[in-house]
């Protein structure tokens, strides 16, 4: 969608008049040709005018269709914003389905949205000139089901590094000769600390459910894996 100098316009003299406006628009996708993700979304801006400033914050959501022909259980994509008066943010959306079963074909699903918590930009002069509201995303990298790929790996580098460190945490539990042991090497932390948020939600089953239930977890979650992806290393990324 244009904004051309009709609606800029309107905004500059509208933000001495009025306390809070808001602005929605849709977020555009700039993935490069052949993407197998079909992204859309709206983002909305509020600009809320105090004294000689204005302070502005967003609302959005980022959607996702699956258009290829295979599963997806990894994405890589970046999402950029800008209001009319700046607080201009970059965003690095990931999304990592390894363990589970990943996205169908012609699925659709919700990649981000913001949160209640997202912060307010301070201070803008009411005064400057407003310019086009912008929301574009672009998908970097794509893992299917089969272990193929799209984009570039180097963008996908440290969630890759993640993956490996978990796959190697999920192979040694589950070789645990007994539930003594099981516990003993659950208990323990893995780095990096995403690698270890994996393992938090295992605990607290293993808590509220019982050892055996977190095996089964385990178990289930390496048996995903390894389907997806025969040989998962850190060396991939660089494309060897």
């Amino acid at each position: 969608m244009r904004f051309g100098a009709a609606f800029i316009l309107p905004v500059v003299l509208a933000v001495s008049a009025w306390s809070q406006l808001t602005f929605t628009i849709p977020v555009q996708d700039k993935s490069g040709a052949g993407a197998p993700l079909e992204m859309s979304g709206t983002i909305s801006f509020s600009e809320n005018v105090l004294r000689k400033s204005i302070t502005t914050s967003t609302d959005y959501e980022v959607k996702a269709r699956n258009r290829s022909e295979k599963p997806i259980v990894l994405i890589v994509a970046t999402f950029d914003e800008s209001g009319p008066h700046g607080g201009n943010r970059h965003h690095i959306l990931q999304f990592d389905d390894v363990f589970r079963l990943g996205i169908s074909p012609g699925q659709s699903f919700v990649l981000s949205r913001s949160d209640r918590g997202t912060p307010a930009y301070c201070c803008i002069d009411p005064h400057s000139k407003a310019e086009q509201p912008r929301a574009e995303v672009r998908v970097l990298f794509v893992q299917f089901s089969d272990g193929s790929t799209f984009g570039d790996k180097v963008a996908a580098k440290d969630i890759l590094e993640i993956q490996a460190a978990v796959l190697d945490r999920l192979r040694t539990l589950d070789d645990a000769r007994s539930d003594e042991e099981f516990l003993r090497l659950l208990r323990k932390d893995i780095e990096p600390d995403e690698a270890d948020t994996f393992f938090a939600a295992i605990r607290r089953t293993q808590k509220e459910k019982g050892t055996s239930m977190a095996r089964s977890r385990v178990r289930n979650a390496l048996i995903n894996s390894e389907k997806h992806l025969a040989q998962l290393t850190a060396e991939q990324v660089g494309g060897k």
